[in-house]
C-alpha cells in the first residue's frame, strides 16, 4: 500500500499541505526537504518557508496539485507494467486527472515557479505549452532574463541549498534549464535576440547556451527572413502592452563582448569566494588597486575609453587563484572570443582553459595568438601551467627566446626529464637556429653553467659505468646516464661559441714562469669540466684551434701539479688534440716546447732511478719513449722556427728526419726548379719562332700596302687627264 508523507510549505503566512513522497520524485526542492527529514531526528512534520511565490498561493497549490498528480500516474503507469509488485492492470492511469491550464498570463509565473522548485517536468511542459508560443517575442526576452537570473540563484543557493541533491537530480535540473534556453531563444525574433548583460546573468552554462542559440540564429536567418521579422516584431508590438524601462539602456555586445565578458564576470567571482583567506585577499586586494587606478586615469583622459580599458581584463593574481573547475566550465566561451582583441590576461587563462579540457589544438592555436603581447602567458610557460612544447610554434617570436632563458635559468629545481627535454629538444634542435636564441640563450654565460651542472652532477654514474663491465642501472641511473649525453650535446653545440670555456682575458703579466703558466680561473681549472670531454668537440678549425688551447692548457697544469703526469695519460690526452691537422705555428711551438719537458723528465729520471728490477724499468722506459716520439711525430714542426729546434730534449732521430726532409725538400725543389727552367726554355723558342714568322707576314703586307698606293695614284692622275 502506499502511504504518503505530508509536509508543509509556508507562504505569505499561509500554509498549504503537500505530499513530500510523491513531490520528492517531481522537484529537487521536495527531495532535499524529504532526504533532510529522514535524516533528521525530529518527529514533527517538515515544514520549508518560502518568502516570495510567483503567483502566490494558488499557483502553489496548482503546482503541488500538478506534482502530485504526475507521480500518481507513474506509480500506475508502474504498476500497470508489473513493476511494483501488483499485478499488470490493477491500476489504471486517470485520464481525468489534473491538469495545469496555461495562458499568457499566467505562464510566466509557472516557468518562475518550476525553476524556483528545480522540477524538470514542470519546466519543459510550461515552455512546450502551447500559451508558450503565443508570447511575443519581446515578452519571451524578458522571460528569458528571468531564466537566466534563476539559473544564478539555484547554483548559488538562493532559494534553497542543493548541496544534498544527487548527481542525477541535478542534472536532470541543468538540462531542463537548457531545454528551456533553447526554446525560449528559438521563439525570439533576430531584432530581438541581442547579447545583454541581462542574458549574461546567469550560470556560464546557461550563457553559453545563449550563445549557442545566438549563432545558430544568425546562420539560419537570411536577409529575408531577418526583413519579415522585423516587420512581425514591429505589428506585434501594436496589440501588446508591454512595460520598458526606458530609462535604462540596455548594451548590446558582439559573441566576442559578451563572451569575454561573462568569462571575466565568473572567474573574478570565482577568485573572490576562494576558500583561502590568502588567495582571496589577494584578489579582492588586486581587484581594488585596479579601481584605484582607474580613477586617476578617468581623472587625467577619456572616461569612456579608460574603462572600457580597465574594465576588459584581470589582475594577473586572479588567473592564479581561480579554480581549476571554474576555468574547465568557462572552456566552451573560448572559441567565441577573437584572439587579436582578447586582452592579455584573460587569454592567459583562456589557454588554460582549452588544456583542463584538453583542447591541445585550440589551445596552443590561441596561444600563439596571444604569446607575443600577453606576459602572463609567457609566465605559465616557465611556471609549468602551459606546456613547454607550445613554445615550438612561436620560436620566431624573440620573447621566445627570452621565456627559455628563464626556464632554463632553473635547471636546478627542474627534474631530469625536464631538463633533458628543454636542452636536448627545445635548445638543441627547435631553437638552434634561430638567430635570437643564438645572442639571447647560446652566447649566455647560463649555458655554461648548465654545462658544468650536467657533467659534475652526472659524474658518479658514468665512473660507476666504466668500472663495471656490465651496467645494470636503475631508472634514476639511467636519467643521470641521459642527462649526460645531453649534456655533452650542449658542449659541443657551444664550445666555439663560449670560447672553449676559457677565461675571457688571461693574465699577460707574468704569463709564463718557467715552464708553466699562470693564467685566470676556469671550469677547466676548477675540474668541473675534464679534458675526456674534448672528444666531443666537433670537426671543424676553429673548434679544433680551440680545444688544443684547452688541452695544453690542461697538461701544463698537471705537469705544474704533478697530478696524473704519466706517459700514458699523456697518450691519451694527447690524441684529443688531433695534431696531426694543426697548421698553427703558435700552437705548434706550444705543444713542442711541452714534449721536449716531457723528454728532459723522462730523461732525468732514467738517470736518477736505481731500480731492483731493471727488465721491468727498462722495459717501461722504453715504451714512454716511443710513445713519446710518435707525439712527437705527429706535429707538423717544420713550420716552427729554427731556433726553437735548437734544444737537446728533443729526440735526435727527430732532429735528423727534420734536416733530411729538409735536403730532400732542396733536392726536389732544385728538380722543380731544372724542370721549370726546360719548359720555360722551350717555350721561350717557340715563341720567339712564332715573332719571326709574324715579322715576315708584317713585311709582305707592307709591301702590298706600297703597292696599293702607287696604283691608287696612277689611277687618280688618268682620271685628272681625261676630264
Amino acid at each position: 500500500m502506499y502511504r504518503p508523507e505530508f509536509a508543509t510549505f509556508r507562504v505569505e503566512d499561509k500554509d498549504v499541505t503537500l505530499d513530500l513522497k510523491a513531490c520528492a520524485s517531481q522537484a529537487a526542492s521536495c527531495a532535499v526537504l524529504r532526504s533532510r527529514s529522514a535524516g533528521g531526528r525530529s518527529v514533527e512534520e517538515p515544514r520549508l518557508k518560502l518568502d516570495e511565490f510567483p503567483g502566490g498561493v494558488e499557483t502553489l497549490k496548482d503546482i503541488i496539485r500538478y506534482m502530485q498528480a504526475n507521480a500518481a500516474e507513474e506509480r500506475a503507469a508502474a504498476a500497470a507494467a508489473g513493476q511494483l509488485g501488483v499485478p499488470a492492470g490493477v491500476l489504471k492511469v486517470d485520464p481525468g486527472a489534473f491538469r495545469l491550464a496555461y495562458d499568457t498570463e499566467n505562464i510566466c509565473n509557472y516557468l518562475e515557479a518550476a525553476a524556483l522548485l528545480r522540477c524538470p517536468r514542470l519546466m519543459r511542459d510550461t515552455v512546450l505549452a502551447p500559451a508558450a508560443k503565443e508570447l511575443s517575442s519581446r515578452r519571451v526576452l524578458a522571460l528569458l532574463e528571468r531564466v537566466m537570473q534563476l539559473t544564478m540563484m539555484v547554483v548559488e543557493g538562493q532559494v534553497s541549498s542543493d548541496a544534498e541533491e544527487d548527481a542525477a537530480a541535478k542534472e536532470e535540473v541543468h538540462q531542463a534549464f537548457c531545454q528551456v534556453i533553447q526554446r525560449l531563444c528559438a521563439r525570439l525574433d533576430a531584432v530581438d535576440f541581442r547579447l545583454t548583460a541581462a542574458l549574461a546573468s546567469g550560470t556560464p552554462w546557461a550563457s553559453l547556451e545563449v550563445l549557442r542559440a545566438h549563432r545558430i540564429k544568425l546562420e539560419n536567418l537570411g536577409r529575408v527572413n531577418y526583413a519579415l521579422q522585423s516587420v512581425t516584431s514591429t505589428f506585434q508590438s501594436f496589440f501588446y502592452e508591454e512595460k520598458e524601462d526606458k530609462s535604462q539602456l540596455k548594451q548590446e555586445w558582439k559573441e566576442h563582448h559578451f563572451a569575454l565578458h561573462v568569462y571575466r564576470k565568473h572567474i573574478i567571482e570565482s577568485a573572490i569566494s576562494s576558500p583561502n583567506p590568502a588567495s582571496r585577499a589577494a584578489a579582492e586586494a588586486a581587484l581594488q588597486e585596479q579601481q584605484e587606478s582607474s580613477k586617476w586615469s578617468d581623472d587625467e583622459g577619456d572616461q569612456s575609453v579608460t574603462e572600457a580599458k580597465t574594465e576588459s581584463d584581470v589582475p594577473e593574481i586572479i588567473c592564479d587563484v581561480v579554480e581549476q573547475s571554474t576555468l574547465s566550465g568557462l572552456s566552451g566561451f573560448v572559441q567565441y572570443c577573437d584572439p587579436l582583441q582578447t586582452p592579455p590576461v584573460l587569454a592567459a587563462a583562456m589557454v588554460q582553459s582549452l588544456l583542463l579540457v584538453e583542447q591541445t589544438s585550440r589551445a596552443r592555436a590561441l596561444f600563439e595568438a596571444v604569446f607575443v603581447r600577453s606576459r602572463k602567458t609567457q609566465a605559465m610557460v616557465v611556471a609549468g601551467s602551459i606546456p613547454v612544447d607550445f613554445l615550438s610554434s612561436v620560436k620566431m617570436h624573440r620573447v621566445a627566446s627570452v621565456v627559455l632563458r628563464r626556464l632554463l635559468a632553473r635547471y636546478e629545481s627542474l627534474s631530469r626529464a625536464d631538463l633533458c627535454h628543454l636542452l636536448d629538444h627545445m635548445l638543441l634542435e627547435d631553437f638552434r637556429e634561430e638567430k635570437h636564441c643564438q645572442d639571447l640563450v647560446l652566447n649566455n654565460d647560463l649555458v655554461q653553467d648548465i654545462t658544468v651542472y650536467c657533467r659534475v652532477s652526472t659524474r658518479a654514474v658514468a665512473q660507476q659505468r666504466d668500472d663495471s663491465d656490465v651496467f645494470q642501472g636503475a631508472s634514476e641511473e639511467t636519467e643521470l646516464l641521459r642527462l649526460r649525453k645531453v649534456g655533452e650535446r650542449l658542449f659541443a653545440a657551444v664550445f666555439v661559441l663560449h670560447g672553449g670555456f676559457l677565461p675571457d682575458q688571461e693574465e699577460t703579466v707574468c704569463q709564463r714562469q718557467g715552464e708553466h703558466w699562470q693564467v685566470a680561473e676556469c671550469p677547466w681549472d676548477s675540474g668541473d669540466l675534464d679534458l675526456p670531454l674534448l672528444q666531443h668537440v666537433p670537426y671543424i678549425e676553429d673548434a679544433l684551434h680551440l680545444s688544443r688551447r684547452v688541452l695544453l692548457r690542461g697538461l701544463f697544469r698537471r705537469q705544474h701539479a704533478d697530478v696524473e703526469n704519466d706517459v700514458p695519460t699523456i697518450v691519451r690526452l694527447w690524441a684529443l688534440g688531433r695534431w696531426d691537422s694543426c697548421r698553427d705555428a703558435g700552437l705548434i711551438s706550444e705543444a713542442f716546447s711541452f714534449l721536449c719537458i716531457c723528454w728532459r723528465s723522462l730523461r732525468q729520471k732514467k738517470a736518477a732511478t736505481n731500480t731492483v728490477e731493471p727488465d721491468i724499468e727498462t722495459c717501461s722506459w722504453i715504451t714512454d719513449e716511443e710513445s713519446l716520439f710518435r707525439m712527437f711525430a705527429d706535429l707538423q714542426f717544420w713550420r716552427l722556427q729554427l731556433k726553437e729546434l735548437l734544444t737537446p730534449w728533443a729526440p735526435p732521430q727527430l732532429l735528423a728526419c727534420h734536416v733530411a726532409s729538409k735536403c730532400k725538400q732542396l733536392d726536389e725543389q732544385q728538380l722543380a726548379l731544372l724542370e721549370d727552367n726546360r719548359r720555360n726554355l722551350a717555350e721561350i723558342n717557340r715563341l720567339r719562332q712564332a715573332v719571326s714568322q709574324l715579322h715576315s707576314k708584317l713585311e709582305v703586307a707592307d709591301a702590298r700596302s706600297v703597292q696599293n698606293m702607287e696604283k691608287q695614284a696612277e689611277v687618280l692622275e688618268r682620271l685628272r687627264s681625261l676630264r
